[in-house]
C-alpha cells in the first residue's frame, strides 16, 4: 500500500448499526431498551478525515438513510467525496439528503466513486439526481467515477479498494494510509487480506456472535483482524444481539465494539489515538447520545 507521507488519517464511525438500526422498531430486548448510549446505533457509515499540513480532506463512505442525523451530530457540513461500498438500501438510500452538503460545498458537484455495477444501480434508483436535464434545483449533483481493484486518487488522497464478498455480491472496503474500513462481508479474500497487511487501524463488520450467511460473526471478524495483524480493530454493523459493555469485557484489549461518533486516528507519528465523541449540540433524544 503506497504511503501518504506525513499525514493523519482519522475514521469517525457515523453509524455502527445493522440495516434496522438499534433500537429495532417494536423490539423490547435488553439492548434495544438499554440506557447506554453506545447501544444506540444508526445505520453503518464512516467518514475518513485526512490531514496533511494545513490541508484537510473528508471522504464519506456510504450515504445511509440516517445521513442527515449523522451529519448534524458530527458537525459535517461538506465532504470532498463519497465512496460507495455497495447499493443495499441501508448504505445508499440517503443519497437525496446529500443536497444539503452539496449546497454547503458551494454547489460544486461532489465526486462519487463506486463499482460500475453499483453506479448503474444508483442511476436507476435515483434517476432524477443523475438526469442532467432534470430542472428541479433542490437536488445534489455528483461527478461520477468508477473503480475496480487498483488504487485511485480523490481530492489528492490515495484510496485502495478492498474487494470483499457479501453473500452473492462484491462489496468495496477502503484503505487510506494505515486505516481501513470493511463493512458487509462474510469473506475477506486473500487478495484483500494482502492489501490489509501493515494496516494499523481497522473498522470491520461483525454482525453478531452467531454465524450469518452474508456477514461475519464476531469470532470470524476477530480472526480476520488477527490475521491482518492490525494494532486496533473496532467492529461495526452490529445487531441488537450484542450489548456494548458485556461484549467488550470479553474481547482482547486491542479489539472493541465500535459505536456511533467514535473517532480513531493513525497519527503522523504512526501511533493510534482514540477519541470520545464530539459534543453534538443536539437534544439527547435526537442525538441518541
Amino acid at each position: 500500500m503506497p504511503k501518504l507521507g506525513c499525514v493523519r488519517v482519522e475514521i469517525e464511525i457515523l453509524g455502527s448499526g445493522t440495516s434496522t438500526g438499534v433500537p429495532v422498531v417494536g423490539c423490547g430486548c435488553a439492548v434495544c431498551l438499554s440506557a447506554n448510549p453506545r447501544n444506540k446505533r444508526l445505520r453503518s457509515s464512516v467518514v475518513f478525515t485526512v490531514t496533511q499540513g494545513n490541508q484537510t480532506r473528508r471522504l464519506l463512505v456510504d450515504v445511509t438513510p440516517d445521513i442527515r442525523m449523522q451529519a448534524l451530530r458530527s458537525g459535517i457540513s461538506a465532504v470532498d467525496a463519497v465512496l460507495i461500498t455497495h447499493t443495499h438500501a441501508d448504505h445508499c438510500h440517503g443519497l437525496d439528503d446529500m443536497r444539503a452538503l452539496y449546497w454547503c460545498g458551494g454547489k460544486k458537484a461532489i465526486d462519487l466513486w463506486a463499482y460500475p455495477e453499483s453506479l448503474s444501480s444508483l442511476k436507476q434508483t435515483f434517476a432524477y439526481i443523475f438526469d442532467e436535464t432534470y430542472d428541479y434545483k433542490a437536488i445534489a449533483r455528483f461527478e461520477t467515477h468508477t473503480f475496480e481493484q487498483e488504487p485511485f486518487t480523490v481530492a489528492g488522497v490515495k484510496v485502495q479498494p478492498l474487494q470483499v464478498v457479501h453473500g452473492n455480491m462484491r462489496v468495496a472496503g477502503f484503505r487510506v494510509g494505515d486505516a481501513a474500513y470493511i463493512t458487509d462481508t462474510n469473506l475477506v479474500p486473500e487478495t484483500a487480506m494482502n492489501l490489509l497487511k501493515g494496516c494499523k487501524l481497522l473498522v470491520l463488520d461483525a454482525l453478531r456472535k452467531a454465524p450469518h450467511p452474508t456477514h461475519m460473526s464476531l469470532p470470524q471478524a476477530l480472526e480476520v483482524a488477527r490475521e491482518a495483524g492490525v494494532e486496533r480493530v473496532f467492529f461495526t454493523h452490529i445487531t441488537h444481539d450484542l450489548d456494548h459493555d458485556k461484549v467488550n469485557a470479553e474481547l482482547p484489549d486491542w479489539a472493541r465494539l465500535g459505536y456511533d461518533m467514535l473517532r480513531a486516528a493513525v497519527e503522523e507519528n504512526g501511533r493510534i489515538s482514540v477519541m470520545e465523541p464530539k459534543p453534538s449540540g443536539l437534544p439527547p433524544f435526537i442525538a441518541l447520545r
